[in-house]
């Protein structure tokens, strides 16, 4: 019994030295990453304020400002990586943590400790190489071709940021640390050194794989290293960590360590230096800008006062805000929060069945991501390479039909159930007009966007800036906007647009690995062994997509398969942006299918008192409204790709 205690207060003083080693890091860190913050915002703005001059100047003046490309390239590097210590801090960063959730105790904390101390490792192994980087630009005295500015001192902020981040990784990791030494016993002890040699197997496979002790045939290495992704992803190891280890051993025991490093180092700025990338942390900032501001709330108002009084109307007009909101907004959560919030208490009020008050919030939602700007269309045209502005044209006329659609399933249910969402009050003509004369900032914004694309006088790039620009002058004179307001937007889309591109800092390198290992063509040789038909392969990638969806959020499953999928696609004769389109709608589909969903839990997280398990019934459906769209646009393609042929 003794020994029993003193193994338990040894326990406890090992678990209490790593959580001061936890907090002493996240004190040494506390004002760098603020500082960092700081610098972040400041380019975020200088960048938005170069787009908009170059604009003003190319369209009024003929002349654009010099080297805004290259600027805003540069300043790229800033935004994308300078709160990537705040988003650690906050636990931000986007992983799968299904299978960790079902884990007891005594399996999870060890499993999450390794994975942290793996993506540390893979973080410090990225430090370094941009470190290298950063000196070689130095060392050459390499400048911009215009301007003439040296690169490295960018390149080398971007190091210090990597190194922060490594630090508040350090920090999470001792303090997962001190969480399984308090539950240890002799099972979690053999995972956490199981975790531990596996980190290091995976180093050894990455660094030398010379002296791995074993060897793969060349035909299965490819194989090893995807399925090693997919299992790190499903332990809740960060997705951007496992898709850069994958690259790392992939590329190595294909080639070398040295095409692997290389390649990782080189990769990694040229994606966050990429001026295109300028697109997400810029629409991203106005739609938050929207919504800070009130005018989600005007739109749902006015929406509620034409068409509330139908059947299922208090929910019907969510859908028709979530529509318009999404002109404005790139992404799902922010139309759940937005709407949910303010939608929600009037379906309490006229006692709607919560389990279609909730589940049409989240699936209307999903329009964000058609409607653009959508992240969705921007990612898959960044690994495609297809016109982004043709992406977000071909997702108007689809997100318009999926709204309808909802609306109609939502009025057959309420007209057949009347229980489940009873009518809401009629309004008059007067009350219908003058709502709708308060969403004229929508509507100046969403001609301001879209109608720079379709005319050509923006790139997608350029109307991200201009949507900044447009959206602050709006708020500030209608005095929606205040100081904290302001900042606050600016903050969250740093820390959204952080978690976003990490992720494609290192796709590109796990692009490079998938086109290095021959699995496209050797995926695209299994298929045609079945000799499908061009409906069967298009069906089969759907059915696939569904799986997938069910276990991983949008953009990763977007990330993982789009490289895979889109070369056979090509061979098929489908239309790339038509396949976008159908490849988007399907990777949305999962954030309202279990178990993941996330709009599910967002949903859930709003409305306390609904349980998770009566949301995904209200979702079931849905389904059906998912099924008709996609029927749809496969059977009439035009849906998607008539206004992309007139621009």
């Amino acid at each position: 019994m003794e020994q029993v205690a003193d193994s338990d207060e040894g326990n406890q003083g090992l678990a209490a030295g790593l959580e001061r080693l936890s907090q002493a890091i996240r004190r040494l860190i506390a004002a760098p990453s603020r500082l960092s913050l700081y610098l972040g915002a400041a380019a975020l703005v200088a960048m938005m304020l170069i787009t908009v001059a170059d604009v003003t100047l190319r369209n009024l003046f003929s002349t654009v400002v010099p080297g805004g490309m290259e600027i805003t390239g540069l300043l790229m590097i800033i935004v994308a990586l300078a709160t990537l210590v705040c988003v650690e801090r906050e636990g931000g960063h986007i992983r799968v943590d299904l299978l960790l959730r079902l884990m007891p105790d005594w399996l999870r904390a060890p499993i999450l400790a390794g994975g942290l101390l793996l993506t540390l490792a893979i973080i410090g192994v990225t430090g370094y190489q941009i470190f290298l980087q950063a000196r070689y630009l130095s060392d050459n005295r390499i400048v911009t071709g215009v301007t003439g500015l040296p690169e490295w001192p960018f390149v080398a902020c971007a190091t210090l940021f990597i190194v922060l981040y490594a630090l508040a990784l350090l920090a999470n990791l001792a303090s997962a640390l001190a969480n399984a030494s308090r539950k240890i016993d002799g099972r979690s002890i053999t995972v956490l050194l199981a975790c531990a040699g596996a980190v290091g197997l995976i180093l050894l496979l990455a660094l030398a794989p010379q002296y791995a002790p074993f060897e793969l045939p060349r035909g299965v290495r490819g194989i090893f290293a995807i399925s090693l992704c997919f299992v790190l992803i499903f332990l809740g190891v960060h997705i951007a960590a496992a898709m850069a280890a994958t690259s790392l051993v992939g590329i190595s025991i294909l080639i070398n360590s040295t095409a692997s490093l290389t390649s990782l180092g080189t990769t990694t700025i040229d994606v966050v230096s990429d001026q295109t990338w300028s697109v997400v942390p810029l629409f991203t900032w106005m739609g938050l800008i929207v919504v800070a501001s009130g005018f989600a709330e005007d739109l749902y108002r006015s929406a509620y006062r034409w068409i509330g009084h139908l059947p299922g109307g208090l929910a019907s007009a969510s859908t028709v805000a979530c529509a318009g909101l999404s002109s404005i907004v790139g992404d799902t959560l922010s139309g759940v929060y937005s709407m949910g919030s303010i939608a929600l208490p009037q379906m309490r009020k006229y006692d709607y069945d919560m389990r279609l008050a909730t589940a049409s919030i989240a699936c209307a939602a999903t329009i964000g991501v058609m409607i653009p700007p959508s992240l969705a269309f921007i990612v898959y045209g960044m690994i495609t390479e297809v016109s982004i502005g043709k992406l977000f044209m071909a997702g108007i006329l689809p997100g318009i039909l999926f709204a309808f659609i909802l609306v109609g399933l939502i009025s057959i249910r309420a007209r057949l159930n009347p229980e489940l969402a009873p009518r809401g009050e009629v309004s008059t003509w007067n009350e219908r007009l003058s709502s709708s004369a308060r969403v004229w900032p929508i509507v100046a914004l969403m001609l301001l966007v879209l109608g720079g694309i379709y005319t050509g006088a923006v790139t997608p790039n350029e109307a991200g800036g201009i949507g900044v620009f447009g959206a602050l002058v709006i708020s500030v004179l209608t005095r929606r906007l205040t100081w904290a307001t302001l900042w606050q937007s600016i903050e969250r889309a740093l820390l959204l647009s952080a978690a976003i591109i990490i992720i494609f800092m290192f796709a590109t390198a796990f692009s490079r690995f998938i086109a290095i290992s021959g699995l496209t063509q050797q995926l695209a040789d299994l298929i045609i062994g079945f000799q499908l038909g061009k409906y069967q392969l298009i069906g089969a990638i759907l059915l696939f997509y569904v799986l997938i969806g069910m276990f991983m959020n949008a953009l990763p499953a977007l990330v993982l398969t789009v490289p895979l999928f889109y070369p056979i696609a090509m061979s098929a004769g489908f239309d790339p942006v038509w396949f976008g389109v159908v490849v988007v709608i399907m990777v949305e589909l999962g954030v309202v299918t279990p178990p993941i969903g996330v709009n599910v839990f967002a949903i859930a997280a709003i409305a306390k008192d609904v349980p998770m398990y009566d949301v995904f019934r209200g979702v079931l459906p849905f389904w059906f409204a998912f099924l008709i769209l996609i029927v749809l646009i496969v059977a009439f393609p035009q849906i998607s790709l008539f206004l992309p042929s007139l621009m």
